[in-house]
């Protein structure tokens, strides 16, 4: 059973761009909904002793909205 994450964000305008204040991991490296945008994704390669683990997680953006995914795999050995 997957549990839905709510994100509870602040925003800070007080500086040049919106700033999000959030506990929702995703959001400290994403962007907000904006006009245009579709995409976002970032990658992360780490040694393990089971090979290069590469996690993947990507933001996509559809009526000023977000859906976040993550995926990891294993590379060599």
């Amino acid at each position: 059973m997957k549990t839905a994450i709510t994100p509870i964000a602040e925003y800070d305008k007080s500086n040049k761009g919106t700033r999000v204040l959030s506990k929702y991991e995703n959001d400290l490296i994403f962007e907000q909904p904006r006009d245009n945008l579709l995409q976002q994704e970032f990658k992360s390669y780490e040694y393990t002793v089971h090979g290069v683990k590469v996690t993947t997680t990507v933001r996509k953006y559809k009526n000023k909205d977000y859906f976040d995914t993550t995926t990891v795999q294993f590379i060599g050995s």
